[in-house]
C-alpha cells in the first residue's frame, strides 16, 4: 500500500502481524523491505504487528524529484507514517543502515518509541567502511593504507575500490553471508527490485550520514535489543561494542551480516523475550 507523507512523495508500507507495533527500516543505503519481509516476517509476526517501509528513492517507494534524502526529512517520513497509522507507540527496527534512522527517530521523538531493535546496525558509517576496507585489503593480501576518514569523497572512492576488486575476485559474498545459499535465497527476492541510484549517491556523499552517532546511545532512555552477527565483516563484529545504551540487551549469533538468515529458532526466542520486556 503506498502512503503519502506531506511533501506528496508516496513510501510503499505493508503491514502485518500481531502485537506492539514494529517498523521495519531496511539498510543499504538504497536498498528496500521485501528480502527482509518474506524471510523474517515468517517469525516475526507471531511477536510484532510488523510495519515494512521503503525509504523514500528506494525500492517500491518513489524517488524525489528533488533528491530530499535528508536524515531529517526520512525521520519525518516515519513520523507522517506513524501518525497516518494512528500508532501512539512503537518499536523502532533498523538493519545495517536502518540503524542511523532508528537511533535519530528514538531521540527525536522518545514518547512516540516503545524500543528499538538493532540488527547488524552501523551508528558510525566512517567506522564501518573503514573495517571493510582494511578487511578487504587483508582478504586481496594487500598492505593496509592510511584511511581518509575526513574526507568523504576520498573515503568511498576507497571502499569502492577495494569493494570492486574483492567482487572481481568472488570475494565479498563472505562478508556479508556465512553460507553462499542464503545469498542465494535475498537474490531470488531481489530479482523484483529496482534499484534507485539518487538515494545511494546523496548518502554516500552526505557529510551528515557520516556523523558519530554513538554519542546518542546514551540519551536513549528505552529498552533496546542489539543484534548482532559474530561474523559480520560488512559492520565489523565488534561495532556494537561502541553502543553506549543505557537499558540494552545484546545478542549474538554465530552469523554474518543477515542475521534473521542464519538462526531463526535462536532469532525468535530472542525477540519474544525482548517484547515481553516491554509489556
Amino acid at each position: 500500500m503506498k502512503r503519502t507523507v506531506r511533501d506528496g512523495i508516496q513510501l510503499n508500507v505493508e503491514r502485518s502481524g500481531r502485537g506492539i507495533p514494529c517498523v521495519y527500516l531496511h539498510g543499504g543505503p538504497g536498498y528496500w523491505s521485501k528480502s527482509f519481509q518474506e524471510i523474517a516476517g515468517i517469525i516475526l509476526e507471531e511477536h510484532l504487528d510488523m510495519i515494512y517501509l521503503d525509504q523514500r528513492g528506494c525500492g517500491r517507494s518513489d524517488p524525489d524529484p528533488e533528491e530530499h534524502y535528508s536524515l531529517k526529512k526520512l525521520v519525518d517520513d516515519l513520523e507522517d507514517i506513524r501518525q497516518q497509522l494512528h500508532i501512539d507507540e512503537w518499536v523502532l527496527m533498523g538493519h545495517s543502515f536502518g540503524g542511523i534512522l532508528a537511533v535519530n527517530y528514538a531521540d527525536q521523538y522518545p514518547e512516540y518509541t516503545k524500543g528499538v531493535i538493532l540488527f547488524n546496525a552501523t551508528l558510525n558509517m566512517k567506522d564501518s567502511l573503514e573495517y571493510q576496507i582494511q578487511k578487504g585489503l587483508r582478504t586481496l593480501q594487500l598492505p593496509s593504507v592510511e584511511i581518509p576518514r575526513d574526507h568523504i569523497e576520498e573515503l568511498t572512492a576507497l571502499f569502492n575500490r577495494t569493494l570492486e576488486e574483492l567482487r572481481k575476485r568472488d570475494l565479498y559474498d563472505s562478508f556479508q553471508f556465512m553460507n553462499p545459499d542464503n545469498k542465494k535465497i535475498i537474490d531470488r527476492i531481489d530479482q523484483s527490485l529496482e534499484m534507485k541510484s539518487s538515494f545511494q549517491q546523496y548518502v554516500f556523499s552526505s557529510e551528515e550520514y557520516f556523523k558519530d552517532f554513538t554519542p546518542l546511545t546514551r540519551e536513549i532512555e528505552k529498552p533496546v535489543l542489539v543484534i548482532t552477527g559474530e561474523h559480520d565483516h560488512a559492520i565489523g563484529p565488534d561495532h556494537y561494542r561502541t553502543f553506549q545504551f543505557p537499558h540494552s540487551q545484546i545478542m549474538k549469533i554465530n552469523g554474518a551480516h543477515h542475521t534473521y538468515l542464519e538462526n531463526q529458532r535462536e532469532l525468535e526466542k530472542g525477540i519474544e523475550n525482548f517484547v515481553k520486556t516491554m509489556m
